[in-house]
């Protein structure tokens, strides 16, 4: 009965914290549906203007790690490898969606893409997993926060 006790108390105590972080189906759907239609436009940007809607997305304490670098690099490193990208440029790629995770105001996008053509035009047959991390901002907007992804094998 002690037990039954503690455990009730220990649950109400942690009540608020928990329902605080809790989203509703909708705040959640919503915010998915926000991320991913960033994600979207983020790859279709980038055979037209490069990196800069991906810049002009990024939190100023941006970290990601893309396939092939040695570690992971800040937003200031992101923005001089926009002047390594020619644009317009030919770059295809499909992105396939695979799950969203929310706490608070922090969202977790995992997502797939098959690239086909290079921005040089070369045909090519890559696949990548990638993560997101993307974080609300005071004013309501999301923001990436952290990325990484991997070529798959």
């Amino acid at each position: 009965m002690i037990r039954i006790i503690l455990l009730s108390l220990a649950l109400t105590a942690t009540a608020p914290i928990t329902l605080a972080q809790a989203q509703s189906a909708k705040e959640y759907e919503e915010a998915r549906d926000i991320v991913w239609a960033k994600e979207q436009a983020i790859y279709k940007a980038r055979a037209k203007t490069g990196l800069d809607y991906y810049i002009a997305n990024s939190s100023p304490n941006y970290v990601g790690w893309p396939p092939g670098v040695p570690k992971p690099s800040p937003l200031s490193q992101l923005k001089k490898n926009q002047s390594l990208i020619t644009a317009p440029n030919s770059e295809k790629i499909e992105l396939f969606f695979d799950d969203f995770a929310m706490h608070g105001d922090t969202g977790v996008i995992y997502y797939n893409t098959h690239r086909t053509m290079l921005p040089d035009g070369t045909e090519v047959d890559q696949r990548y997993h990638t993560i997101h991390v993307w974080v609300k901002d005071t004013d309501g907007d999301w923001k990436l926060m952290g990325a990484m992804a991997r070529q798959v094998e």
